[in-house]
């Protein structure tokens, strides 16, 4: 939204100067995104009065014009504008004067004619981007010779403000004025009666037929209305400093209201609505038509207004083009509307976001409803004329007006602000926040005003009450750290927070660097890379529409990090996150289950560059060997299996998937190449995910043991075998494990080997390390041992023992 500073200290006008107004905005918890010094592009252009005005005797478009300045001589000007006339006053470039982009005005002669200035438009000086060329008319009562930039009062502040979901408040302003009134312990403007004659006796009943929103809504007609009449200029400067203003006369009194107190009203051509206003679902497909020949297909459940053969308009002011106002508009009915959040939510993900659904996303203060159309019908039969009839309405009381009653401790806030702030103190800022308290002994109830729907809590209070005090007050009181570890306990809460932390302190050692991402995502990305058909956990209320997701997977997060440190000239990168995910599940308590994953990615060389070697590429097996370690960590090697498997979003034939005692528990592999193209990731990419929740749902996890080491000599046996090239490596080491199981055995595959010699087969060099905790291991024990387990082999696999 944005403001001219002096529209603002129309309504509170505390003795600070600009500087200091700003920065209390921005301590009120409204962050402003820019601040624009507008200074007038003319000098010099005074108020004048059109004594006379006669046609030029040869040119008929031109006219003669004497113009009162103030001074003892009246100036002669040449003026082409067709509403010059005489006693009007005008606005007069004397000569000398400077106009907008710089042009001087000079004495000028036109058949024999001087001319010593020039009359004005406002596109001459620069103002409201209107090419019209009529000449500025001013109202009798303005004073002839003022500075016309004096007058005007053209030079402010314009003051652009972005708000947060959770401070609704701060989009109009009056919610901003009454901040500043609350900081400065200052009284604001009060609103004002806005009550209109009644004129007319015809009205539109508004009906609801649908039993699944909550809805307010009220409405009024207006007839005999003038929509060609120009928009006066104070309403005019306001609005072309707030970048809305339009060419309609309706238009601008509607986004008037809209900036000032934050109610979105909608106006439709009453002509076209046929007996009454109904609030209904659909219940099928429909089409909406909007102007310039755009057709919106409206799903079903699809919150709608019509009457009684059409509909009228959607929430987000999408009228049906039948239905908007043009010059030849005469009879207008108004509408303010309040309804849930789940249908604004629908029309949202049908639409995008629009300025009024926005307003509505944030909140709407029912109890400025009514006045915000008793307030437009007064500016409009003021500026347009008309007859304005009874408002009708339709009013729910259960959940669009519920007020939250929270209890509130004195010790809580002195708890969670971190020192002590006086109960008084406190009782004052809630009353200047216009909260209704109700003072018990060790507690308060507190009713947050109408305009903060969003208090929900008891930090919330807290929080505007900090916010009130002075966040600048708040003392710097250093951390206390306690250095007294406490026992690690067997606890299945403690354990899974002891190994998380254990695998990150592993993964840092591996050269990973810890990131947090954002739990809310780009949904289109997410798609992109998991195909979620649709399981989307969507947003209500979110800050963009690329963060309108919850995450599913940790794996979006990661790779737009990686983009984001590509994009920086960083060619090696490890990073791993810990965190939650968001999964659907119609079990859990609002239909959502989370839980803890792990994951990782990795792109471009394995090491630093240097002038000994050159530099490799990370490849599958570089992170094969990190899940590996952190397996191995968590579970017994036994335990866990890799198996070849095809993973969304990973290439088809680099991914796989890991099981934990037949368990899935994650999977990892290379980025897929489409997806890789797609986000411009150059260098191989390869992506880890871990469930962690999952993992510890197996409960068979590694038991952490102190074992002595044993003292007796080891001794190594080399085998070297053929087997068919289908048969992985770790189904041969689960083998050979089970033939020798209770011996100390370390069982590893050193070499590799496959030729046009061995059609279809591999050729594997295996070494067998054995080792007893209580003696030397003989010759023969050890021969019997490897025989036998050669023996399996050749019966389990076929195997072909090599010399």
């Amino acid at each position: 939204m944005k403001f001219s500073e002096k529209w603002l200290l129309e309504w509170i006008n505390p003795k600070i100067d600009s500087i200091t107004l700003t920065q209390q905005i921005i301590n009120s918890g409204i962050e402003i995104e820019s601040i624009d010094t507008l200074f007038p592009s003319f000098k010099n252009v005074v108020v004048g009065e059109i004594i006379s005005c006669m046609i030029h005797p040869t040119l008929n478009n031109l006219k003669i014009v004497k113009v009162d300045i103030g001074k003892k001589k009246l100036l002669n000007i040449l003026c082409k504008a067709l509403n010059c006339r005489n006693k009007i006053k005008v606005a007069v470039a004397t000569i000398g004067s400077i106009l907008n982009n710089n042009v001087k005005i000079n004495l000028k002669k036109i058949y024999d004619q001087e001319s010593e200035g020039m009359l004005c438009s406002f596109f001459e000086l620069g103002l409201f981007d209107s090419n019209n060329s009529e000449i500025i008319e001013f109202p009798e009562n303005t004073p002839i010779g003022i500075n016309v930039n004096d007058y005007l009062l053209l030079e402010d502040n314009l003051i652009k403000v972005n708000v947060t979901p959770n401070r609704p408040d701060g989009l109009s302003i009056i919610g901003i004025a009454r901040n500043i009134a609350v900081i400065n312990n200052i009284e604001m403007t009060p609103l004002k009666d806005k009550s209109n004659p009644i004129t007319i006796k015809k009205q539109f009943p508004i009906y609801v037929n649908t039993q699944n929103t909550d809805i307010n809504c009220f409405g009024r007609l207006i007839e005999n209305i003038n929509v060609n009449i120009k928009t006066p200029f104070w309403m005019k400067k306001k609005l072309f400093m707030s970048e809305m203003l339009s060419d309609n006369i309706i238009m601008n009194i509607i986004n008037y209201v809209l900036i000032e107190i934050g109610q979105p009203l909608n106006v439709l051509n009453s002509d076209i609505i046929d007996s009454f206003i109904q609030i209904k679902t659909t219940t099928k497909k429909e089409i909406l038509n909007l102007k310039d020949n755009f057709q919106l297909i409206l799903d079903k459940n699809t919150l709608i207004f019509s009457d009684k053969s059409k509909i009228l308009f959607i929430p987000g002011n999408l009228n049906s083009h039948c239905l908007e106002i043009d010059n030849n508009t005469k009879n207008i009915f108004l509408i303010s509307y309040l309804v849930d959040r789940e249908s604004l939510f629908n029309i949202t993900k049908k639409v995008g976001f629009n300025k009024i659904l926005n307003y509505h996303n944030y909140g709407i203060d029912f109890s400025l409803q009514k006045y915000a159309i008793e307030y437009a019908t007064n500016l409009i039969l003021q500026i347009c004329g008309g007859n304005a009839g009874l408002i009708t309405d339709y009013i729910d009381n259960s959940h669009l007006k519920c007020i939250n009653k929270i209890k509130l401790y004195y010790k809580n806030i002195n708890k969670i602000v971190g020192f002590f702030i006086d109960s008084k103190i406190i009782l004052n800022i809630l009353l200047r926040l216009k909260y209704k308290i109700e003072d018990k002994k060790n507690y308060l109830y507190v009713t947050p005003p109408t305009w903060r729907f969003d208090i929900l809590i008891e930090e919330d209070v807290i929080g505007d009450i900090i916010r009130v005090y002075d966040y600048n007050k708040v003392p710097l009181i250093p951390l206390k750290e306690n250095f007294n570890f406490s026992v690690y306990k067997h606890q299945n809460d403690s354990k899974k927070d002891y190994i998380l932390y254990q695998l990150s302190t592993l993964l840092t050692h591996r050269g990973y660097y810890e990131v947090i991402t954002y739990p809310f995502i780009d949904p289109i990305l997410q798609n992109d890379i998991l195909s979620t058909n649709g399981k989307e956990l969507f947003i209500s209320n979110p800050i963009s529409k690329d963060l309108s997701c919850m995450r599913i997977s940790l794996w979006p997060g990661l790779l737009k990090t990686l983009t984001y440190n590509k994009n920086r000239k960083q060619d090696s990168i490890r990073c791993f996150e810990r965190g939650l995910c968001f999964l659907i599940d119609n079990q859990k308590i609002l239909g959502v289950n989370q839980q803890m994953f792990l994951g990782g990615v990795i792109s471009g060389f394995s090491d630093k560059e240097n002038w000994f070697s050159q530099r490799r590429k990370i490849d599958f097996y570089d992170l094969k060997g990190d899940i590996e370690s952190i397996l191995e960590f968590i579970c017994d090697t036994d335990s866990f299996e890799i198996k070849n498997r095809n993973v969304s979003g990973l290439h088809p034939n680099q991914s796989a998937q890991i099981f934990l005692n037949n368990e899935f528990i994650g999977s990892f592999g290379k980025i897929h190449p489409i997806l890789e193209k797609k986000l411009d990731l150059h260098n191989n990419t390869f992506l880890f995910e871990l469930l962690i929740d999952k993992i510890f749902d197996v409960k068979k996890l590694k038991d952490f043991k102190i074992e002595e080491y044993s003292k007796f000599p080891s001794s190594r046996r080399d085998i070297s075998i053929l087997i068919s090239e289908n048969i992985p490596y770790s189904d041969i080491i689960k083998v050979c494990k089970n033939c020798l199981l209770n011996k100390q055995i370390e069982i590893n595959i050193f070499d590799i080997y496959s030729c046009k010699n061995f059609s279809n087969k591999k050729s594997l060099g295996i070494s067998f390390t054995f080792q007893d905790e209580r003696k030397t291991l003989k010759e023969n024990e050890i021969n019997l041992m490897l025989d036998y387990c050669i023996k399996t082999l050749i019966d389990k696999f076929q195997i072909i023992l090599r010399k």
